[in-house]
């Protein structure tokens, strides 16, 4: 062969090794591009998720301010990491827990790598491993659970946790100085002080009810709780006593003194009109008010998980066979003793005494809703809320319902602002 016909092929070898070097090049700009758009996407999607967060539990006519918040916060963040935001969807029912981003980055000879990104609330509430006792010597009997490492029954546990967290969003720090006392604890104190205008006598104190805090006062925690407690079901039992608080729905149908349903229309016209969030349908507002307060379940709690469930739809059906506005599977019906699931008149109280149950179970209210959909079953295998997509959600938006979203917002021991997985 000449050195002219050997020329030929070597020039060929170069080219084609020039080519291959170009295409790994545009193949390693490619996915550089496909990087920084996930990377853009995950940040965007983040940011978003925090600005949403921060504004859950706010009137559902702020829906729109909702995504309006998402969508401004994804912005930047998706610049700064060298892409822009082709769109931003919050899904799922109002209100949204998770938001959706999709980012655009500049990619080699003119294209475009995008990503998408999901973020939202991941739930982080696990079973207490706190000692739990069994009441005795006072007029409540039942379990005991610790706050401050003070005694109290599940239910003014779950309800505190709740008022504990918002009041840590605003800055303030709520101890819990005295809970349930036996009739020889107060003995004691009276013993002490023996003046029933400032120590009531033994079998007198509400204290031996388990439904009493005595909260510390200081540091703003008094003025805190003069203004929010109500939304919460506390109430400053004594105007002399501005750290004696009692939880007006008690301590739960299972466990309560049975003084009635006379004491119980007396505690609904003494919660504040805060009990209930205004979006409840006046119809339903009396019946979802006795269920809660029969039940030691925070008003504001079951009210929330009847909009989730149904909307407060009666006639709901969903594709799984759950029935009503608090969408019963038929089975769980049966075994709650409630004939007919469509009637919102048995449907809410079952509702009551099911979520009732599962607070008096767990001593926490997102425990409590997890057992709800998802089964108690589950919340004792994973020892928390379960990981399950659906039931993250679902504690999460009924807190936020609730008014209670600062037990799941960042920077609380209970959830976080995290990425979450997009179905394929």
């Amino acid at each position: 062969m000449s050195r002219g016909q050997a020329v030929i092929p070597v020039m060929a070898l170069g080219v084609l090794v020039i080519l291959g070097v170009a295409m790994v090049g545009i193949l390693g700009a490619a996915h550089a591009a496909a990087a920084r758009a996930q990377r853009a996407a995950d940040l965007a999607a983040l940011s978003a998720a925090r600005a949403l967060v921060a504004r859950l539990g706010t009137d559902p006519a702020d829906e729109g301010a909702l995504a309006a918040a998402a969508r401004a916060a994804a912005g930047p963040a998706a610049v700064s990491a060298g892409g822009r935001v082709a769109h931003v969807n919050a899904p799922g029912p109002w209100p949204p827990v998770a938001v959706d981003v999709e980012v655009a980055v500049p990619g080699p000879l003119g294209t475009v790598a995008t990503a998408r990104a999901r973020a939202g609330l991941e739930v982080r509430v696990a079973l207490d491993a706190g000692p739990v006792t069994m009441a005795t010597g006072g007029g409540y009997d039942g379990p005991l659970v610790h706050r401050d490492g003070k005694p109290t029954c599940p239910q003014v546990a779950a309800a505190f946790d709740l008022m504990d967290a918002a009041a840590h969003g605003d800055g303030i720090d709520l101890t819990v100085v005295s809970g349930f006392r036996s009739d020889a604890e107060q003995a004691v104190l009276f013993a002490r002080h023996p003046d029933p205008r400032w120590v009531a006598p033994p079998g007198r104190s509400r204290h031996r009810d388990a439904t009493e805090l005595d909260l510390a006062t200081g540091g703003g925690a008094g003025a805190w709780l003069a203004a929010h407690a109500g939304r919460f079901g506390f109430v400053q039992r004594y105007s002399w006593e501005p750290w004696h608080f009692g939880y007006l729905p008690g301590c739960g149908a299972a466990t309560a003194g049975g003084d009635g349903d006379g004491a119980r229309r007396a505690v609904a016209v003494a919660l504040p009109a805060a009990g209930l969030p205004a979006w409840v349908p006046e119809r339903y507002r009396g019946v979802v008010m006795a269920s809660a307060l029969a039940n030691g379940v925070p008003p504001a709690v079951l009210a929330a998980l009847l909009q989730a469930e149904s909307g407060y739809r009666p006639d709901a059906v969903s594709p799984a066979g759950a029935l009503g506005i608090a969408q019963f599977m038929p089975a769980t019906a049966a075994g709650m003793g409630l004939r007919d699931p469509f009637d919102p008149m048995q449907a809410i109280p079952a509702a009551g005494r099911l979520l009732g149950g599962h607070i008096r179970a767990f001593g926490s209210v997102p425990l409590a809703l997890a057992a709800y959909n998802a089964g108690a079953g589950a919340v004792r295998r994973y020892g928390g809320v379960p990981p399950y997509a659906e039931t993250q959600a679902y504690v999460a938006r009924i807190m936020a319902l609730a008014g209670g979203a600062a037990a799941l917002a960042p920077g609380s021991p209970s959830g976080a602002v995290v990425l979450l997985p997009i179905a394929a």
